[in-house]
């Protein structure tokens, strides 16, 4: 059986973990080689990139990148998940509402590198197991802080006790911490009410299918994952060096210091390599797309086009 291998977009519904919306995908597909890009918790609703077969190479890359929230945010009570579905303690009596310019002055400060303490109710593992199985247990650990990224958090509506806000971050941030600390930052409690992700790894709502819908049909390439990295070009004479690790000469896009640099090596069209940097003008082999064989063969197709066009504009 041929392998399969691409990126299917998939609009999770509520009340399904990430993990569920995989299985589904992989009983549509009849295969077991599918991970998720980027856990969207059972509350949440939206975009979920799943990566199929060799695409799964891409996964860590694809959950790290940018992802888009809309948000509502309800202050004046406190969760012990920081989302509406855990215990929840409400402030009594009700506390007055928050100016709306004190509310988006608030959010304002949120904007940048931030230091984040993840939810109790989460998947980062300490001592050895999940916070949420501690937590379950009844033993409450609070994750270290960590660094998250927030790219743009804006106030679409204020009507107290509501926020709806929409929130552009890099993966790894937690929306129900920065609904948590927002409420504290307030001085009157908060957690998410409601989130759905409208964008992640540069794939928007508008292309996403329900998770019991999906066919190898609509499998997309590993290509349209990438258009937002720089893509270096190999000439088809260095694909063997390429494929054996060795070091490759190319044109290289300045050095970016403020961002995490991911490099891309194409031949005839298709991105076979992610790349790193090795030198002046070198790059290798970090994590080949495609096998030695297909890499080879494209490079075959891209001298058998070149020699045709050669051959095309010499005089008759």
């Amino acid at each position: 059986m041929a392998s399969i291998d691409g990126i299917l977009i998939v609009n999770k519904p509520a009340r399904i973990t990430s993990r569920e919306a995989v299985d589904a995908a992989c009983k549509r597909l009849r295969t077991k080689e599918i991970g998720h890009c980027g856990t969207l918790d059972p509350l949440a609703t939206g975009v979920l990139v799943l990566v199929v077969g060799r695409a799964r190479r891409l996964q860590d890359l694809l959950s790290r990148s940018r992802k888009v929230y809309l948000a509502t945010l309800r202050l004046g009570g406190r969760s012990e998940t920081d989302d509406a579905e855990g215990p929840i303690t409400w402030v009594d009596p009700e506390p007055m509402a928050p100016s709306e310019e004190t509310v988006r002055r608030i959010a304002a400060q949120f904007v940048g590198e931030i230091e984040q303490r993840p939810p109790s109710y989460s998947a980062i593992k300490l001592q050895g197991k999940r916070l949420y199985e501690l937590a379950r247990a009844g033993t409450k650990v609070d994750a270290p802080a960590r660094k998250a990224r927030v790219f743009e958090l804006e106030v679409l509506e204020y009507d107290f006790p509501r926020v709806r806000t929409r929130i552009a971050c890099a993966g790894g941030t937690y929306v129900r911490s920065i609904a948590r600390d927002l409420g504290e930052n307030l001085g009157i409690g908060g957690f998410l009410e409601s989130l759905c992700r409208i964008e992640s790894s540069g794939f928007d709502l508008s292309r996403a299918l329900a998770p019991e819908v999906v066919d190898g049909s609509h499998l997309l390439p590993i290509e349209e994952a990438l258009p937002l990295y720089p893509r270096i070009d190999i000439a088809a004479a260095q694909v063997r060096r390429l494929a054996n690790g060795a070091a490759v000469h190319c044109e290289l896009p300045p050095l970016r210091l403020d961002q995490d640099e991911q490099l891309f090596g194409w031949v005839n069209g298709r991105a076979v390599a992610w790349l790193k940097r090795s030198g002046v003008r070198q790059v290798r082999s970090n994590r080949l797309l495609v096998t030695p064989e297909e890499l080879q063969a494209l490079a075959e197709e891209e001298l058998s086009t070149q020699d045709a066009m050669a051959a095309r504009a010499r005089p008759q």
